[in-house]
């Protein structure tokens, strides 16, 4: 488990699945969230991985864990603030 400065919480599966992950040369994995607060889809959340080239990213927006960076926008660090993030049978999962 390791809990970033933005206060999201990377849970074992997650950390594994990232080490295991190659995001390229000059590029990171980015982590984007949303979950929506009100309206027809209040409740919903929808997260998923992906990946940007490095250059590109401001520094705030970067974490080292381990080995690899992750990238996350200012809105997903808001939006994960105290939830865990966790990788779980193929998926990721946000409590």
């Amino acid at each position: 488990m390791l809990r970033l400065r933005c206060g999201t919480i990377l849970l074992d599966g997650f950390l594994a699945h990232l080490a295991e992950r190659d995001a390229g040369e000059d590029r990171v994995t980015t982590l984007e969230y949303i979950g929506c607060a009100s309206g027809e889809r209040a409740g919903q959340q929808w997260a998923r991985l992906g990946s940007a080239p490095r250059a590109r990213l401001p520094d705030e927006c970067l974490f080292a864990v381990g080995e690899a960076t992750l990238c996350m926008s200012p809105q997903t660090q808001q939006g994960l603030r105290d939830k865990w993030v966790d990788y779980r049978e193929g998926s990721l999962v946000v409590g």
